[in-house]
């Protein structure tokens, strides 16, 4: 495993990418419902197609280390193949030509752009113990951990309808191995209006007797909850 250091700052490339987007992007107003952002925490977040990850790791007022597809940290081929089929045509539902110009133009940049972010890859099948095992790494190092946990299979929604366990699967396993329990924070885009707000940090301790289904609702909610208070609408 490669050694995992303190992330203070992204490198050159991705500082001069960055740089780029802010010039065309507007900054996003931010808003927080906790005074301070802790050391490092898990930060869960909605997805919002293209647009939320984009805007959290160039605006965010903390680095993030993010979790992300593990296709999109292999080869050409396989990268090519996740976003064409996978992220442009069933979550997005773009067009043939549409998805099939974008993931031949991004595929080619793509992994020089996740190496940079130090993107982690989130497997799916028995290789999610390297998942967990990175994420662990880089929590010991202090950096935080960006986590999107909504199922997105048939697309992006507003008001999220399910979420994945996995990012309650990391502060259960930081518990086990650190002794102590990290803050969970959930974070919302708002794309329309520009808006991105914080939540309030709580971790799996705020739940006692609750199973792991429940307390993930309860999580589910926080965030839905953050997409309201900025003008989401319910689907």
């Amino acid at each position: 495993m490669k050694t995992i250091r303190t992330v203070t700052k992204h490198n050159l490339f991705i500082r001069f990418i960055k740089r780029i987007i802010r010039t065309f992007r507007k900054k996003p107003e931010i808003t927080q419902q906790i005074e301070t952002l802790p050391e490092k925490a898990i930060y869960i977040a909605n997805h919002r197609g293209a647009a939320g990850p984009l805007t959290l790791i160039v605006y965010f007022p903390k680095i993030l280390v993010p979790w992300g597809a593990h296709p999109m940290t292999e080869g050409y081929l396989s990268r090519w193949n996740y976003l064409y089929h996978l992220f442009y045509r069933q979550k997005l539902k773009y067009g043939k030509f549409r998805s099939l110009f974008l993931a031949t133009t991004f595929g080619l940049i793509s992994r020089v752009l996740y190496r940079g972010v130090h993107l982690i890859p989130s497997y799916t099948d028995l290789r999610f113990k390297k998942t967990i095992s990175l994420s662990l790494s880089h929590l010991q190092q202090n950096n935080s951990i960006l986590i999107f946990p909504e199922d997105s299979s048939d697309g992006y929604q507003d008001e999220i309808e399910s979420f994945h366990q996995g990012f309650l699967f990391l502060a259960k396993r930081y518990f086990e191995t650190a002794g102590s329990h990290i803050p969970i924070i959930p974070v919302y885009y708002h794309q329309e209006n520009k808006r991105i707000m914080i939540g309030e940090a709580k971790t799996i301790a705020d739940y006692p007797g609750l199973t792991t289904e429940q307390i993930t609702e309860r999580f589910k909610q926080d965030l839905n909850d953050l997409g309201v208070k900025l003008g989401a609408k319910k689907d």
